[in-house]
């Protein structure tokens, strides 16, 4: 194995794994306070939750979910596409592997797919802006 392989990664850039990988077991959203609160419980020596929200602010591959609601906070939603790009700039694409993430991503996509078609099919019961709507709170 060489030296390179050995490396560990940095701390910011594990940090955007771990967040990574908590929005991908909650359907590809959290809130700020929930995010912040489950990094910070796993690893609390090692981030801060100022940290986690900085990179929250700072990473392509997180957005800003357009709800009305805040009980927790800014509600974020993992974007797969930018995740991935970001993944092969960076070399992380077999750390990814190695922590399941593709797998991850392959099950959220056919998860949003399969809710939208479910929407899609129930069409003729809704009018336009009802149908807009469901299918906005999966793609939002």
């Amino acid at each position: 194995m060489s030296s390179d392989a050995k490396k560990n990664m940095p701390l910011t850039e594990a940090l955007v794994f771990d967040i990574v990988e908590y929005l991908l077991n909650n359907t590809g959203y959290g809130y700020s306070n929930e995010i912040s609160f489950f990094i910070v419980d796993k690893k609390p020596k090692r981030y801060t939750s100022r940290e986690v929200v900085g990179i929250l602010r700072n990473r392509p591959m997180f957005k800003h979910a357009k709800v009305s609601e805040r009980k927790g906070g800014i509600r974020w939603r993992l974007d797969v596409n930018s995740l991935e790009r970001y993944l092969f700039q960076k070399g992380f694409e077999k750390k990814a592997e190695a922590r399941g993430f593709y797998e991850m991503i392959k099950q959220l996509k056919a998860d949003q797919i399969g809710k939208s078609k479910l929407i899609l099919e129930k069409e003729a019961e809704m009018d336009t802006n009802e149908l807009y709507e469901a299918l906005s709170k999966v793609w939002a």
